[in-house]
């Protein structure tokens, strides 16, 4: 399998600086601000508890191999709470590492030909691919080799990690644009003409507090262009971003600040500066080969009841003859270390066959019937919503106040408490294939609400003075390139009614859904002004000495207002 290959700067200079600034912390000789300035941008964040850490580790694009996912999967038995989490730019985390290991954790993935290097901080971050990329019927052509030849490149240039703010960037295969390159710093969604490979380019969006949709600035770009246009958005962004006020420091209000016309005059201006260097801008990658090896059809094997059930939920057919992918709907977007060696071990012999979505979930690719088939066994044991319809994997939920030090809410045991009240419902889920819903515990978007057909951010109400969570709900987003749009914010629900919530709109749109296309569809139509209904007839909470429970957070055994006390200072995600 390609990857990105960490340049040598990486591995030594910057590594040993890492060695150093820790043991200059640890023995007081610099302050904590001055450590954090220097460790965010390694991809090492302190969580809520002290002195526990979190590592986030760049994957190849949202690909890893076998043999470094057993490597990541030792690590977080060792070093970390045994498990690993999956996020929703196809990362890893290794959550509640203490301060003394954090540099042999980073140490041993360097071995693995991994890093956490600008997957932090105001940093070119972690490059963001297309999870079906090379199999997915509507691929136009494999954009992994780009994503990993772009990642290598970026760590090597020190303009990469003093921006004025993080830059993101993001590959889809295909329009349907699984990456959201339609939604990002600068994104790539891959088209041909003639024979002739390029992108759809798209820049200047993002989520957050003040989320913007990208500008389309170009229908074709030459592949072998995709670093001159990145590096060249890149340079202008460090010229002219704002470094006074980092809530205003994203690409996207540059954009909105001189206009977008202005912006592509600069970009267009930095691009004719770089050819002219001479100094090597074209990509020339190393293409990967998806020839794989032939093999007969064959009529599936025999299944069983519950096997045919997940087979047809979470199995489909890839582009190429005979081989399969599998999506794998993962709890909160973690998989225990014990189960992640079992896949790595039964994936060993297997090439390019690991992937994770913006989903949170896992796509194991590239093998045929029997041999996924034979993968079932180990997959429901740490996949209990294998078993279940698909809107349970599909929801997406960022960790919240749980660890986040800007978390208000905790959407993880949110989603946890939707899920068992929705399966004691007599609804028929897998009418609903593909529906997203997605929570984030602050305005920030880390769960990509916005993008949800339902959405929900955390807030803070008040009842008699006492502050309870709750929150924010949207409604309607579409991904899709011509046709991305955000979801829109149209009600507010105390986080303790919201499984009542979900199924009370659930049923809802399930009772009308013979008369529209799609859930946006009937938002458009009649939807909106139903839910918004809906969620007014939430809106009284009982008083404090009547019910505490509503000012308790799902999953939280401490009132929402002493939780609220722990709110640090962001570590800029």
């Amino acid at each position: 399998m390609n990857s990105y290959q960490i340049p040598k700067s990486v591995l030594e200079h910057d590594f040993n600086f890492l060695v150093k600034s820790c043991a200059n912390f640890k023995a007081g000789k610099i302050d904590e601000a001055t450590f954090k300035s220097i460790r965010v941008p390694y991809g090492i964040y302190e969580q809520r508890e002290k002195n526990t850490y979190m590592i986030r580790i760049k994957t190849h694009g949202g690909q890893i191999t076998p043999k470094q996912l057993l490597g990541i999967s030792n690590l977080a038995e060792k070093y970390a709470n045994k498990s690993l989490h999956i996020t929703t730019r196809g990362g890893i985390q290794l959550h509640y590492v203490n301060f003394d290991d954090l540099c042999t954790v980073t140490k041993e993935l360097h071995k693995l030909g991994l890093s956490g290097r600008g997957s932090g901080g105001n940093c070119v971050r972690g490059i963001v691919g297309d999870a079906l990329s090379g199999i997915a019927k509507d691929d136009v052509f494999d954009i992994q080799p780009y994503a990993n030849t772009l990642t290598e490149r970026m760590l090597a240039l020190k303009d990469s990690f003093d921006l004025p703010r993080k830059f993101k960037i993001s590959f889809s295969s295909s329009k349907a644009d699984r990456a959201t390159a339609t939604i990002t710093d600068v994104g790539f969604i891959a088209t041909k003409r003639g024979n002739r490979k390029g992108f759809i380019v798209y820049i200047a969006g993002g989520m957050g507090s003040k989320s913007r949709l990208g500008h389309k600035v170009l229908d074709f770009l030459p592949a072998k262009e995709c670093f001159l246009f990145a590096q060249s958005v890149k340079q202008v962004f460090d010229k002219h971003g704002n470094r006074e006020n980092k809530h205003s420091a994203r690409l996207r209000f540059l954009a909105d600040k001189i206009g977008i016309d202005e912006l592509m005059k600069l970009i267009l201006q930095e691009m004719k500066s770089i050819r002219e260097s001479g100094k090597g801008w074209e990509v020339n990658v190393r293409v990967r080969s998806n020839n794989l090896p032939q093999i007969p059809k064959t009529a599936l094997p025999k299944m069983t009841t519950e096997e045919r059930l997940w087979w047809n939920r979470f199995v489909k057919e890839q582009k190429q003859e005979n081989y399969f992918y599998a999506k794998v709907p993962l709890t909160l977007g973690d998989i225990p270390y014990k189960s992640a060696k079992k896949l790595a071990n039964f994936l060993s012999k297997h090439k390019n066959c690991i992937s994770f979505g913006q989903n949170q979930n896992l796509y194991i690719r590239n093998l045929n019937a029997k041999d996924l088939l034979r993968l079932y066994p180990i997959l429901i044991e740490f996949s209990p919503q294998s078993k279940q319809p698909t809107i349970f994997g599909d929801m997406v939920a960022c960790t919240g106040a749980a660890t986040c030090q800007l978390g208000i809410a905790r959407p993880r045991g949110a989603v946890i408490a939707v899920e068992e009240f929705l399966l004691k419902q007599n609804i028929d889920l897998d009418k609903l294939q593909n529906f997203r819903i997605q929570l984030s515990g602050c305005p920030n978007s880390c769960g990509n609400h916005f993008t949800a057909n339902l959405g929900f951010f955390g807030k803070i109400q008040r009842q008699g003075g006492i502050p309870y969570p709750a929150y924010n709900v949207v409604v309607g987003g579409i991904v899709e390139e011509g046709e991305t749009r955000f979801a829109k914010k149209i009600a507010q629900i105390a986080a303790f009614y919201l499984p009542q919530f979900v199924s009370k709109v659930l049923l809802r749109f399930l009772e009308v859904q013979n008369k529209f296309k799609t859930f946006e569809s009937w938002v458009d139509s009649s939807g909106e002004a139903e839910i918004i209904e809906m969620a007014e007839s939430f809106k009284e909470i009982p008083t404090f000495e009547e019910n505490q429970k509503p000012y308790y957070d799902w999953s939280s055994e401490e009132l929402f207002s002493e939780s609220l006390k722990k709110n640090g200072i962001g570590e800029e995600n």
